[in-house]
């Protein structure tokens, strides 16, 4: 069996613990997953629904996190303005629901945020997130962690880009940008192994492209 992991809403599911990047620990429809956070820049995603508009205030409310961290988004061209931690919460709200990625700066040392949730695509279902020409700072929206260009759930292996697409990852301990993997004819020139929570971009060379993943 492939090395995968998934959250999945469903009441006989018992508790998992997965990889050495995250830990997720299942209970009906409600879990947790623990996104370990290092001193500097981190791309995450949130992997979990709150079911209470995914705000930043809210979501990262579990890492306590020191003042002068930041929340920086991507527009589609550029990054937004980043909001800061002040003392007292932070200077802004985003929402940051399933599927975006975003760059969270922690201005203090290592830490862990857990986020609390639902998985938003039940058990034998599918997503289909719509990637655009050009730039997509995104997670996968069911909380995986496996080789995004060959597991068959994740499924960036079938989806509609073309060749000249990648794949990037953010480096949390050099605090660079990895190499990008690129679409070639065939398929993919390398893998690209993401953990649950994290966040990556997607390099569309091509005109908007279906990317569907489904929960087993």
């Amino acid at each position: 069996m492939k090395a995968k992991t998934l959250l999945v809403a469903a009441a006989a599911l018992a508790a998992a613990t997965i990889s050495s990047q995250a830990q997720v620990y299942s209970q009906n429809v409600v879990g947790y997953v623990n996104v370990p956070l290092v001193n500097g820049y981190n791309l995450i995603a949130n992997p979990l629904d709150d079911g209470n508009g995914n705000q930043l205030t809210n979501i990262l409310s579990g890492a306590n996190l020191a003042n002068k961290s930041s929340v920086t988004t991507w527009n589609g061209t550029s990054y937004n303005t980043g909001i800061g931690k002040i003392t007292g919460g932070w200077g802004g709200n985003v929402s940051l629901p399933p599927g975006t990625g975003f760059f969270l700066k922690n201005s203090g040392a290592a830490t862990t945020n857990t986020f609390v949730g639902s998985v938003v695509v039940p058990s034998g279902s599918s997503y289909t997130n719509i990637l655009v020409s050009g730039y997509s700072l995104v997670g996968s929206v069911i909380p995986f962690a496996g080789d995004a260009t060959t597991d068959t759930n994740i499924n960036l292996g079938s989806a509609a880009l073309a060749n000249k697409s990648s794949l990037i990852s953010w480096n949390s301990g050099t605090q660079t940008f990895d190499t990008g993997v690129g679409k070639i004819t065939g398929g993919w020139g390398a893998t690209f192994p993401i953990a649950v929570g994290q966040g990556f971009f997607i390099k569309n060379s091509s005109t908007d492209a279906n990317w569907v993943e489904t929960a087993p």
